[in-house]
């Protein structure tokens, strides 16, 4: 690699993505539609090879800054690159990748028009620029600059199709948002009075010396940045903007948003309490035991909502309710098998529920059919599917040598060695209750009898590369998790200051 490409890789990611999006209009006029659809795809797996380069040197090498404009920080824009960085952007090269191309297969047919493909296409990757630079951001003024345009993407392409439902849901989805970012924006401003800082490491050096003064402020602070960051990623109860979005969209912007949007919010939350608050603080405030009981509730209650939907896309959307609680639940552990864990799912859940999004995507479209129970057979008329939406299953569920047993293995470890009985318990029903509104789709459509004799709808495509990929991940982390745990150890140890790589 070029020496000025490798100094300078982590800017040129979302810079290079952030062009990308504002050229792609464009493109779409000047070129044949089929062309912008590679770019797209071609420019996301190009961040994708960026961001395994940078995780692997964040490996061999320790952490690193990197002054935008060469303005060191507290005057200029400081980037930080660590494992957790380095595991948020593999992540999303990870799952991006796959759906953008499962995307490119039918996409004017799904939105309705090559002008609205173009537009999802150009915000699409606004929102995968934006979710890289929450990543790799230093200070929470671009903390804050990334979710906003994450945040007007993630909205827009849930009305991508623009009828009646999905415009209805998006109006919801940005009512709601729009109030979690005046929450993250009063927690900055808080904390920006506190610390007199935007940098989180100087406000981490400021607060460790003066929090004591005003504790009561910066409770109300990361108050502040629990709810906000608690709408946006759907923590329970602040998640009603969720089903209704997610089960509206087409296919794409449902598995994005699940699997990636929302988790951009969650590593911003954490940045904000452990890199610049500091565990040290943050243990002595309700917080950790807050966003622990939270997502412990969260476990359970949207495990039960989705057992009660005969939707397809409602269940999965209430599933990521449930799934989201299980990440919370590591954050407010606090420990570093907690944190290890709360890594490992985002990783896991991201790969696994935008399998299961894009799977279920093609059930709807090849058999035109929504609901569970009327899915009797169809695992016979569509068998690469439904076995694809089999290894998600089951790995949502937590079955062992699939990705999601890795990271409930280790949440259980942390809650164990923290002698909470009560999460461990939380942790056991809620796989249980997975098993309960998932293994029931499999079962209607390989165990109970069509209505009618069984017709092959199912003819591979692009779009089952994609979903091929993403199932292979999941076994691949589930069997050989070495290497990603070691990077998600690492990401938890930076959290909390253990020997910062």
């Amino acid at each position: 690699m070029p020496l000025a490409i490798r100094d300078n890789l982590p800017v040129l990611i979302v810079v290079t993505l952030l062009s990308s999006a504002y050229v792609m209009p464009l493109l779409t006029k000047v070129r044949r539609f089929r062309l912008a659809e590679f770019f797209a795809v071609f420019m996301i797996g190009l961040a994708l090879t960026g961001g395994i380069y940078l995780a692997q040197g964040i490996l061999q090498h320790g952490s690193f800054t990197y002054a935008v404009g060469g303005w060191a920080a507290p005057w200029g824009i400081e980037l930080s690159l660590d494992a957790v960085s380095g595991f948020f952007l593999i992540t999303i090269g990870l799952v991006a990748t796959p759906i953008m191309l499962y995307a490119s297969h039918d996409l004017v047919e799904e939105v309705g028009s090559r002008s609205r493909a173009a537009w999802f296409l150009t915000l699409f990757l606004l929102l995968i620029a934006a979710l890289c630079g929450l990543a790799i951001t230093g200070d929470i003024f671009n903390i804050y600059v990334m979710v906003e345009v994450a945040t007007i993407a993630s909205c827009a392409i849930v009305a991508a199709r623009n009828d009646a439902e999905s415009v209805a849901a998006t109006f919801k989805y940005l009512m709601l948002a729009t109030i979690g970012s005046g929450f993250v924006l009063l927690g900055i401003g808080f904390l920006f009075v506190l610390a007199g800082n935007l940098n989180l490491n100087y406000i981490a050096q400021t607060l460790r010396l003066t929090w004591q003064n005003y504790p009561t402020a910066l409770w109300v602070a990361l108050s502040f940045f629990t709810v906000g960051f608690g709408v946006k990623s759907a923590l329970f109860p602040l998640h009603v903007w969720l089903p209704d979005a997610h089960s509206t969209a087409i296919a794409p912007s449902s598995a994005v948003l699940s699997s990636l949007a929302i988790k951009g919010y969650m590593i911003a939350l954490l940045k904000v309490l452990y890199l610049g608050v500091g565990q040290e603080i943050i243990v002595q405030l309700p917080v950790t035991r807050i966003l622990t009981l939270l997502g412990m509730a969260a476990i359970i209650v949207g495990a039960l909502f989705a057992l009660a939907q005969d939707e397809l896309k409602r269940r999965l959307a209430f599933s990521t309710v449930s799934q989201v609680g299980y990440i919370f639940l590591g954050i407010g552990l606090g420990s570093v098998n907690g944190l290890t864990g709360s890594f490992m799912h985002i990783l896991s859940h991201a790969v696994t529920k935008a399998l299961l999004f894009l799977a279920a995507g093609v059930i709807i479209k090849r058999t035109g059919k929504h609901r569970i129970s009327e899915m009797a057979g169809i695992g016979f008329e569509m068998p690469v599917t439904l076995g694809v939406f089999t290894i998600g299953s089951l790995s949502m569920i937590g079955i062992p040598l699939f990705s999601g047993f890795v990271s409930k293995w280790q949440l259980l470890l942390g809650s164990l060695a923290k002698g909470n009985y009560l999460a461990v318990a939380v942790l056991v029903g809620g796989s249980l209750l997975a098993a309960a509104y998932l293994l029931p789709v499999l079962r209607r459509a390989f165990f109970e009898r069509p209505t009618q004799a069984p017709v092959k709808t199912e003819a591979l495509s692009v779009q089952h590369v994609a979903m091929l990929f993403l199932a292979g991940i999941i076994l691949l982390v589930g069997v050989f998790p070495h290497q990603v745990l070691q990077l998600a150890h690492e990401a938890a140890a930076t959290l909390l200051r253990w020997g910062v790589l």
